[in-house]
């Protein structure tokens, strides 16, 4: 992580992936619910965030919409690279989509930086305010309903965290004759394309599950779809960073204004509809900063952030820029 702030991103890409179609249909469904997934929600600095209509408007058809919480919310003193947020971050998460339809993962490296009580105390603070939550060790899991589970864990922790859900194989974890959704965290930050062992392991997880959504390399990463007894199932490799209060194009930051968000019909198999698959998908970038697309002007772009949906990322689009 220090190396790739340092030199920029890694923009190798050892499996030749490439991004899928932004709007799709993998398989013939009878749709039911419509599911929404965001990437890291990182530490805002106590500074305000302005959800462009483009972002609510994306967000607006999906039933849950489900979202990787960085750090904790905390009055303890910040020192970087730890992750803490303020109570403002409440209405930050509100601006997205209604509380009630929100749902944020803490199994992720940021969740022990204030230790346990801390991350315990936060958890009961979203609770407070109408937030849902899993991740931690007695909620690797989730069930949106009766046919939907998620799953999830953390491959990292920047502090020691055995509070916290630990990603492991999600077979054991999957509920039987129900869709399974793995939403892991895991990979390696600042890299534009998974490496060849996390490609590998998102297909035998494919065997197990029905759908990944991957977060924490703080960049977005390919939607990519395989098939598996007759079934098309997505995996989206990392998300990257959903809002961030440092992501400018400052030296050091530049990489972190862009990530992606992902939504998904799920429902009763045509083929067989004891089963539930994704119907419909459709993905987007996201680019949050001080100013985008010329929204934020004068003094408003020094006293805030700005998350909108984008038609590219320049991140991707050239590889060799720097700010």
């Amino acid at each position: 992580m220090l190396w790739r702030n340092l030199v920029g991103p890694d923009f190798s890409n050892p499996t030749g992936l490439a991004w899928g179609p932004k709007a799709q249909t993998l398989n013939e469904i009878t749709p039911a619910l419509t599911l929404g997934f965001g990437g890291d929600v990182m530490s805002m600095f106590d500074k305000p965030l302005q959800v462009h209509e483009s972002v609510r408007a994306f967000f607006a058809p999906c039933d849950h919409v489900v979202l990787n919480f960085e750090g904790v919310v905390t009055s303890e003193r910040q020192i970087a690279p730890d992750q803490k947020h303020t109570p403002a971050i409440a209405e930050v998460l509100k601006a997205l989509a209604p509380a009630e339809r929100l749902l944020l993962s803490l199994a992720n490296n940021h969740a022990g930086d204030y230790g346990e009580e801390a991350a315990h105390a936060c958890a009961r603070w979203l609770t407070a305010q109408g937030l849902r939550h899993f991740g931690l060790s007695q909620s690797p899991t989730f069930d949106l309903a009766p046919q939907v589970r998620l799953i999830t864990g953390t491959e990292w922790s920047n502090r020691e965290g055995q509070h916290l859900a630990w990603l492991q194989e999600p077979g054991p974890l999957c509920k039987p004759g129900a869709m399974n959704i793995a939403y892991p965290h895991w990979g390696f930050e600042l890299e534009a394309f998974p490496r060849r062992s996390l490609v590998a392991r998102a297909e035998r997880w494919l065997e197990q599950v029905d759908a990944i959504v991957g977060h924490h390399c703080h960049m977005p990463q390919p939607v990519d779809t395989r098939e598996h007894l007759g079934m098309r199932r997505p995996v989206a490799y990392s998300l990257g960073d959903l809002c961030f209060g440092l992501a400018s194009n400052r030296r050091f930051f530049w990489p972190y204004q862009w990530g992606s968000v992902l939504r998904m019909t799920v429902g009763p198999w045509a083929q067989d509809p004891s089963r539930w698959a994704v119907g419909e998908l459709q993905w987007a970038f996201v680019r949050c900063g001080p100013s985008v697309g010329g929204l934020a002007k004068g003094s408003t772009s020094r006293q805030g952030q700005w998350l909108a949906l984008s038609e590219h990322c320049d991140l991707l689009q050239a590889p060799g820029w720097r700010p």
